[in-house]
């Protein structure tokens, strides 16, 4: 019998969960499998739980549901950025260079960039290099790129939508296809259960490891890792849907019945 799979993409917040989950799926026999830029069609090919960037979880229901066990949302601070080469309140037009950015950072940029910053985005780029042209370039940047030590230049993108809306940002969602034994489901629910309070146990440490390796805001980073990994709540699921909504996203809205705890 194949072992179960527990699929990770290489994000920030998941590369710290899976130094926390690989003991664990060790001991039980699983298999933790990470990939950059996990997509719904990795998993769809081979299933197993997952931690998926949020829209492309969402781009996997019906095929899969939405557990509630596990989500990773930022309030007050986030790992998604924008850098500007000036003041925002300087800037009219600009094109947004996207890079490698997942969806749902991306999805955070167009609905925060002229309604927060007031700067129209003219064009956007999804490539490694620099725009065309002459117009006023902006970034959006992840994970520990946007967690440096922020100035005017410099604006976190989650922190910008909670002012916007009052609304957490929700970056990533835990999914089961329904190839995953019931078995399976209550064991990660378990290990679920267990991982937001070992992230706050380690936090303080793993923010000083990866402050020490790289030029990052050691304060902002703990403040990341201490407070956003938790359950799927109802503002959450609130939050996500406010952000299909204001980001114009095609992808629609799961039905009610699709997000459940991994133990039902």
């Amino acid at each position: 019998m194949t072992p179960p799979i527990v699929w990770l993409d290489e994000s920030l917040i998941a590369r710290v969960l899976a130094r926390l989950l690989e003991p664990l799926v060790a001991e039980a026999g699983w298999q933790l499998r990470s990939r950059p830029g996990l997509t719904a069609a990795v998993v769809r090919g081979e299933p197993g739980i997952a931690l998926l960037d949020a829209f492309e979880a969402l781009a996997l229901v019906p095929a899969a549901f939405i557990a509630n066990d596990l989500a990773v949302v930022a309030q007050h601070t986030s790992a998604v950025a924008l850098l500007t080469p000036d003041r925002p309140d300087r800037i009219d037009r600009a094109t947004v260079l996207l890079d490698a950015c997942r969806p749902t950072s991306e999805a955070l940029a167009r609905a925060t960039i002229e309604p927060f910053f007031g700067i129209r985005p003219i064009e956007w780029q999804r490539s490694s290099g620099s725009a065309t042209g002459t117009t006023v370039e902006l970034r959006v940047v992840e994970d520990e790129a946007a967690l440096v030590p922020p100035d005017e230049r410099h604006h976190d993108l989650g922190r910008a939508w909670f002012i916007l809306t009052g609304l957490p940002f929700v970056s990533h969602l835990l999914v089961c296809p329904p190839e995953v034994s019931p078995e399976g489901r209550r064991t990660f629910a378990r290990w679920a259960r267990e991982l937001p309070e070992r992230l706050r146990e380690r936090a303080a440490e793993i923010a000083s490891d990866l402050a020490a390796a790289r030029p990052l805001d050691a304060g902002r980073l703990l403040a990341y890792l201490s407070d956003t990994v938790d359950v799927l709540s109802p503002k959450a699921r609130r939050a996500l849907e406010e952000l299909l909504r204001r980001s114009g996203s095609r992808l629609r809205l799961p039905d009610p019945e699709l997000y459940r705890p991994l133990s039902s």
